[in-house]
């Protein structure tokens, strides 16, 4: 319980440090930028056609797609590129607290900035198409007509013709929240395990590689580097979607009963069992860390 005392102690003052910090507010503006960048397509559609929209289904069609989970989390990377604090004032931290409860704190301090920013990403994109929503359960008029469009009409609506017939707003919110939250948090946790492995920048450098290879995965641009032909689709979504961990994290690229795609609670499992088993690595190496003091400055 003691503790459990010093982590949240430990992550009060990492949130209190992030006032000074330019990176913080750079990025809760262009978090919101880009939730208005990438749900004027569909709030478009709305106005257009003059339809309603179910009041979290921009945030439904938008974050359904890997693209966007992808800008998303580099945006992110702006803020926990800061952590874990290794300097100074982060050493005598720990010092005070305890490794064990300074690293815990660090924890807690991912947790609660990583779902901060989706809740942010959530409430930006709820204003955005505040005027023209309603609560209830069912998909809007809008969802409607993006599920009887043409194929080629957006890639990242694709997924609509799935979840109209198989799934309701709610559940299908509660299910893409989740698995944003989880690919932001294996980020951080790599970030986190291998800046204390090794260095911050080893750590900021693969948590950017995690991001390039989900993008370089993407079934689309798989099949265009390699000139492969349209009848090895099936095989390119299949690779993608179980080697890429910004595809489990893509709604679209799972099993809804009729494919080999990965099931939503597999994906789930991967994620969050990656960023535990990162965890708890750092947990074990920070037993025996050791800080290099020059100048009155700590080094990683």
């Amino acid at each position: 319980m003691c503790d459990l005392r010093k982590a949240w102690l430990c992550a009060e003052w990492n949130l209190y440090t992030l006032r000074k910090n330019p990176r913080f507010y750079l990025a809760l503006v262009i978090g919101c930028l880009l939730c208005w960048m990438l749900t004027d397509r569909t709030l478009a559609i709305s106005r257009d056609f003059h339809t309603d929209l179910q009041v979290f289904e921009a945030f439904i069609w938008c974050f359904a797609d890997g693209d966007s989970i992808l800008y998303a989390s580099l945006v992110l990377m702006l803020v926990l590129s800061a952590f874990p604090r290794l300097d100074a004032a982060g050493s005598y931290v720990s010092f005070r607290a305890g490794r064990r409860a300074w690293l815990l704190g660090q924890v807690l301090t991912v947790l609660v900035i990583t779902l901060g920013y989706c809740l942010l990403l959530l409430i930006c994109s709820m204003l955005l198409g505040a005027g023209r929503v309603h609560a209830r359960n069912i998909w809007s008029d809008t969802a409607t007509l993006l599920s009887f469009s043409p194929g080629g009409f957006d890639p990242a609506f694709a997924v609509t013709r799935k979840m109209v017939k198989l799934t309701l707003p709610y559940p299908a919110l509660a299910q893409i929240f989740v698995l944003l939250f989880l690919f932001m948090l294996l980020l951080s946790s790599v970030q986190l395990a291998f800046t204390v492995l090794k260095s911050r920048q080893t750590g900021t450098a693969l948590a950017l590689l995690i991001c390039l290879t989900g993008f370089i995965l993407t079934p689309e641009r798989f099949m265009q580097w390699l000139h492969l032909p349209l009848e090895f689709t099936f095989y390119a979504n299949l690779l993608a979607a179980w080697l890429s961990p910004l595809q489990h994290a893509t709604y679209m690229m799972h099993n809804f009963g009729y494919d080999l795609l990965p099931r939503l609670s597999t994906s789930m499992l991967l994620l969050g069992g990656a960023s535990v088993a990162l965890l708890a690595l750092s947990a074990l190496h920070m037993r025996h860390y050791n800080y290099v003091f020059s100048g009155g400055i700590a080094h990683d």
